[in-house]
């Protein structure tokens, strides 16, 4: 089992370490405005995470708050991680429509 980050440093690190990286994500800048991001920030006093919509505005529905931050950083992770997945498989069709293609 992965141990669950309990600082915002610490996350970066696990995300990094992951190979996540490369994903479309913001942590602790509640701020941020960046398009089509997962976010990981503190806002109205609450942990939370949710997905910013192509304006860089919050998509409310996507909105879930925690208690403490270790429970946002791991559910953070988890969503990350299904990010990375529908990252994958959207390679893999795109080469099997490659492949498929007349040369």
């Amino acid at each position: 089992m992965t141990m669950v980050a309990r600082t915002l440093a610490a996350l970066r690190t696990q995300v990094d370490a992951g190979g996540l990286g490369h994903l479309n994500a913001v942590i602790g800048d509640a701020s941020t405005q960046k398009p089509f991001a997962l976010v990981l920030a503190r806002r109205d006093e609450v942990w939370s995470t949710y997905f910013l919509d192509e304006r860089g505005l919050v998509d409310e529905q996507s909105i879930r708050t925690y208690d403490h931050v270790e429970a946002a950083a791991a559910d953070f992770l988890r969503l990350l991680g299904n990010l990375a997945r529908i990252e994958e498989i959207d390679a893999e069709l795109a080469a099997r429509r490659q492949a498929q293609r007349p040369q």
